[in-house]
This record gives structure tokens, sequence and C-alpha cells, in this order.
């Protein structure tokens, strides 16, 4: 295993080496960062922003437009659940919200808001999201639903092959009796021929 690992490492290297000398640049994407949210965050709204800000979390997490955005190591990532799976987005891809502030001012927002909520939960009159789990749960029944129609449709294309595979085999056995019918009254009608 060791020697496996040696051969692809040098076969990376040698390849990075030659690119660099042709002056070609490469990434390896190895997929969305490593995000873990145990249970749904929190969102608060900042007047300013427009777009729920997630507090208690350790990222820079966003929610708009019914989808939820990670800014991590440099980089956007989007999902329409919390828990991902993550995807790469680039800045332009953004909503115009997220794009219009640096991530500077939307964190002095997100903590002077968090301050008046955090004061006293029960009189906060700011904009409050915390999303369900019902969105994995129908995740999971769409999912459920797909695999099943991929099954039905599976089963139908099965039973239509199985039925055309019979269908074939009795034209085949009419064409047999059809060709054995007419080499018989050849047959007849040259042995009757030489009778007469």
């Amino acid at each position: 295993m060791k020697k496996v690992l040696a051969v692809a490492a040098a076969v990376v290297l040698l390849q990075a080496a030659s690119a660099a000398q042709a002056g070609i640049s490469f990434s390896i994407n190895v997929g969305g960062p490593p995000v873990v949210v145990a249970q749904p965050p929190d969102f608060l709204y900042p007047p300013e922003l427009g777009f729920g800000v997630a507090v208690g979390v350790p990222y820079d997490m966003f929610y708009l437009s019914n989808a939820y955005f990670i800014f991590r190591g440099g980089g956007w990532y989007r999902t329409d659940y919390y828990g991902g799976p993550w995807i790469k987005v680039r800045p332009r891809e953004l909503p115009p919200e997220l794009r219009r502030y640096r991530m500077r001012r939307i964190h002095e927002f997100r903590d002077r808001e968090y301050r008046m909520y955090s004061r006293d939960r029960n009189s906060y009159r700011g904009r409050y999201f915390r999303p369900t789990g019902e969105r994995r749960e129908e995740h999971r029944e769409m999912r459920e639903q797909r695999r099943d129609e991929r099954r039905d449709m599976k089963e139908l294309r099965r039973d239509e092959h199985q039925q055309m595979k019979e269908q074939r085999r009795d034209e085949h056995q009419q064409m047999k009796e059809q060709r054995r019918e007419m080499k018989d009254e050849r047959r007849d009608e040259r042995g009757g021929g030489d009778r007469r």
C-alpha cells in the first residue's frame, strides 16, 4: 500500500512539474467544506442586510432565497438543506444581497443584532428563523419516491423486454411453420406433377 501511495504521489508531482513548466495551473477539487451542523441553527435578520445570518454556529452561514450559503476558506458554498451537501459557487453566482457587503461589515450587523437577541429572547422584536428537520424528511421522501419510480421503470422495461422476446419467439415460430408448410406444398406439387 505504501508503494502504491508513493508511486501515485510521484506521478502527481511529475505532472505538476510538467504543468508548471508549460505555464498551466490546476487544482484538485475535493468537494464542499466539511460542515457539521448537529441541529438547525438560529438565523437573525439584521434590517440592514435583509437576509438571515446564523448565530451559534462556528461558520459564516446565511439564509436567503430558500437556500443556505457558507463562506469558508475563502470560498462560497450553497445547499438547499442546512446540513449539506455543499456545492461550491463562484462569487458572481451569489445573490446580490450577499455581494453587497464585505464580510467584516456583515459580522458587525450580525453581532449587534445578536446582542439584542441574547439580552432577552422572549422580547426580541427582530426577525428570526430556525429551520426544521422537515426539509431533510422531504428530501428522504423524495429520494425514496425516485428510487421507487426507478424500480417501477426497471420492472416495466423488463416486462416489455420479456413481451418483445416472447413476441419475437412466436413470430419466429410462425415463420418456421409457414416455411415448413410452403416446403410441404412444394414437395406435394412436385410429387403430384410426377404422377401425371
